[in-house]
């Protein structure tokens, strides 16, 4: 992958402060040893960091504190977009479901969500699809909750749908299933696969709670 603005990404690595540092030293002495001679200090100062720097950004070691800096900026934003699923992922497991199915559904897919995070926290990378559905499977949760709400009121009037409430309650297991099944398949594919251990554990896991 190729990276952006690397030169951007050179000024801030650390040898580049290194370079300034040694840059600012070499000013202070110019204007200690040539009092009355301001602009030449700063000149000088100035060439010689443009010209280190310039030698430097396209040697190797300046491509390779090019290629650092790029890694921690893509490690970050990983963490960012992995954090962001953990969160969506908590919401989840705090909400009160009531049916005890539904709920054995819902802990299912938080064990393999979880499996999920871990493992792409310890590789460094992460699986968009995964993410998704870790956020359909939270919107999935809070539809049902509102049909629930609605039916509550509904039964309150006398004007409920059984069939109905049926309905929503299969679609929603279904679709969370789904969303399980999903984000296990997509950690095999966009982070490298599970070990053999961590594959059995969670078809274990995935027979035991349906």
């Amino acid at each position: 992958m190729a990276v952006q603005k690397p030169f951007l990404l050179y000024l801030r690595s650390r040898l580049n402060v290194a370079v300034a540092v040694v840059s600012l030293a070499a000013l202070v002495a110019g204007l200690v040893f040539f009092r009355g001679r301001l602009l030449a200090a700063i000149g000088g100062a100035a060439a010689l960091y443009a010209a280190v720097t310039a030698l430097l950004f396209f040697s190797r070691r300046g491509a390779t504190a090019v290629v650092a800096e790029a890694d921690a900026d893509r490690a970050a934003s990983i963490r960012k977009k992995l954090d962001e699923a953990a969160a969506l992922r908590q919401r989840i497991a705090v909400l009160r479901l009531g049916d005890e199915e539904l709920r054995r559904t819902v802990e299912n897919f938080l064990l393999v969500s979880g499996q999920y995070l871990e493992k792409a926290r310890a590789s460094g990378g992460w699986s968009p699809h995964a993410n998704d559905k870790i956020r359909q499977a939270l919107e999935v949760c809070q539809v049902y909750l509102g049909e629930k709400d609605e039916s509550s009121t509904e039964k309150r009037y006398g004007t409920a749908d059984g069939d109905e409430d049926a309905d929503v309650r299969g679609r929603s297991i279904a679709a969370i299933r789904e969303c399980a099944a999903a984000i296990r398949q997509h950690a095999l594919d966009d982070l490298g696969g599970l070990d053999g251990t961590e594959q059995l554990g969670l078809i274990e896991e995935m027979e035991g709670k349906k």
